[in-house]
């Protein structure tokens, strides 16, 4: 089971339970996530108010699994996990206790609230890997973080600490698994339809996933290119790529 869904009054709690893979995504675990939440989302104030979202073990999402997770299935998976995230009709906490790193990050950007813990760091990687992100992750990364560190951490692959997500405003609680619980039960508490207003007028930011044409060409480019298969390649021989533009 990738998925485990546990139900706490009008809370529920969703946990990516791949602790073997440091609960990397694949195209079995985005899919069961996307469903839950809209299966939770159909049943309406009645059933669930809020949606928390953790991972087993020492890490939160270690990102895509690459045993064969990049390609046009796989991401378009991706796409619809985080569009479920957006849409959910209540809030998405995420409960960060580790490192959330790549789609690990998308999923904490989709998450309307983020709890992040002592041992949890951010890291979006593509700048080393050869690939390219759509449009809604990079605006969305520049809207919550800022634009100059949204720079830093997408073209300079910097790492984001708990400390740095705290002071800007990334992590909304500082604190371990149970005060994320106790946070997420309190949000679970609130209205349900001045909630939902909310949340759907905040996530009303004017773009999406698509990109320009110059942008989707571009963004093709990189993921078809011999440079990512290199960055794949040096990974699995535990050496740096050797990037050569092509």
């Amino acid at each position: 089971m990738v998925l485990r869904y546990e139900q706490q009054d009008h809370l529920a709690i969703l946990t990516l339970n791949r602790p073997e893979k440091r609960n990397a995504l694949n195209l079995e675990l985005t899919t069961a996530l996307a469903d839950e939440l809209r299966t939770l989302s159909s049943r309406g104030p009645d059933h669930t108010r809020a949606v928390l979202i953790r991972g087993e073990g020492a890490a939160f999402c270690a990102g895509a699994d690459f045993s064969g997770v990049y390609n046009e299935e796989f991401l378009g998976s991706l796409q619809r996990m985080l569009t479920a995230i957006l849409e959910a009709p209540v809030p998405v906490i995420a409960d960060i206790q580790g490192p959330a790193v790549g789609a690990g990050v998308q999923v904490a950007l989709a998450c309307d609230l983020r709890v992040v813990g002592d041992n949890a760091w951010f890291l979006v990687p593509p700048a080393k890997l050869g690939f390219a992100l759509d449009n809604w992750t990079i605006r969305r990364a520049a809207s919550m973080l800022g634009g100059s560190v949204a720079r830093g951490v997408l073209l300079g692959v910097q790492k984001v600490s708990a400390d740095l997500a705290g002071q800007l405003g990334f992590a909304n609680e500082r604190g371990d698994a149970d005060a994320a619980l106790q946070y997420a039960q309190t949000i679970a508490s609130y209205a349900p339809l001045s909630v939902q207003q909310l949340k759907r007028v905040l996530n009303d930011e004017g773009f999406g996933f698509a990109l320009s044409a110059t942008q989707q060409q571009m963004y093709e480019a990189a993921w078809s290119s011999q440079d990512a298969q290199e960055a794949i390649k040096a990974r699995a021989e535990k050496r740096a790529p050797e990037f050569r533009g092509r």
